[in-house]
């Protein structure tokens, strides 16, 4: 009887947890649930990434790069900045948007890229005042859009500081930013974005890396080149992999992995694509037991949360 009674008690339980699972919401609005259990993730990842140069023809290397990526068995493709032009969402089927879509969903691959996205067509043209944002766009395996970041930090100013802002009409100046870090569980693991000046903010990949981030796409679009240093120490002190791209007149596109390996680089400028296959499992081991991730003290750096002006101990 005592044993019946335990058997009774375990299924009964069982099943409420098993409902209570099914009925559970996803964690947040910005993500998106995880297709495949923890247990079955690939231990190794083939990414690719592509950087493309201004040339009349551009959106063709896009495509083409999304197709050879295709061929190559990869699992995502990072591509860069602005690459996209200027668009707007729901977007239509002729549109360049379209035929990344098409692209995605023909090759069975997901896609990161990033273009100016208009609330208003003609807005960035016109530049009209919080009318457009700098966003990457991340496609699904079957080419519908199940992502979006825009550009938090933008990038302004003259050399050799890069401050004040421009006069009045710099882009990115006006641009909407973004105020969130949003991460995206893929079938493959969880990915995260960043934009060009985004990548000079520590905070940035950090937060990304708190958030789940196991891989995450920094894609620039400038004339020199990606930092190679920089990639480095984001992967080395936030157990993450990352994919770099750049636009042609710069250089530098890459993709890394902890602790701070470079696994494919683009030494020149112009179009290039390059793939390689990432080790999940290792980076999925050193983000279960790294101290750092162990040892946090988020209640001592409150002063990240505050606003600091530096700048005045020196007037």
């Amino acid at each position: 009887m005592i044993l019946k009674a335990l058997m009774t008690l375990f299924l009964a339980s069982s099943f409420s947890c098993a409902v209570a699972a099914v009925a559970e919401p996803a964690c947040c609005p910005n993500q998106i649930p995880n297709p495949t259990p923890p247990g079955m993730m690939k231990d190794m990842v083939r990414i690719a990434a592509g950087q493309v140069d201004l040339v009349p023809n551009k959106h063709e290397i896009v495509i083409e790069y999304i197709n050879r990526a295709g061929s190559d068995g990869a699992e995502i493709i990072v591509l860069p900045e602005y690459i996209l032009d200027e668009f707007t969402l729901p977007y239509s089927s002729d549109s360049f948007v379209g035929e990344v879509a098409k692209a995605a969903k023909r090759n069975h691959i997901y896609v990161i890229i990033g273009g100016w996205e208009e609330f208003e067509k003609g807005a960035l043209l016109a530049l009209k005042e919080r009318q457009f944002a700098n966003t990457a766009l991340l496609f699904d395996r079957d080419g519908s859009i199940i992502g979006k970041y825009r550009k938090v930090h933008g990038a302004v100013g003259q050399p050799p500081y890069f401050w004040p802002a421009k006069p009045e009409g710099d882009r990115e100046w006006i641009m909407q930013e973004g105020n969130e870090f949003p991460v995206f569980d893929l079938d493959f693991g969880t990915v995260g974005i960043i934009i060009c000046y985004d990548g000079y903010f520590p905070e940035t990949a950090n937060i990304l890396s708190m958030n789940g981030a196991e891989i995450v796409a920094w894609i620039n679009g400038r004339q020199g080149s990606v930092e190679d240093y920089m990639v480095r120490t984001m992967t080395y002190r936030n157990y993450i992999a990352m994919v770099a791209t750049n636009l042609g007149p710069g250089q530098g596109t890459m993709i890394a992995t902890w602790p701070e390996r470079i696994l494919a680089k683009v030494p020149s400028i112009g179009s290039h694509y390059i793939v390689t296959e990432i080790d999940m499992k290792n980076l999925r081991v050193a983000r279960a037991n790294s101290r750092v991730h162990h040892q946090k003290k988020p209640q001592v750096y409150t002063t990240l949360t505050e606003t600091n002006k530096i700048w005045e101990a020196y007037e």
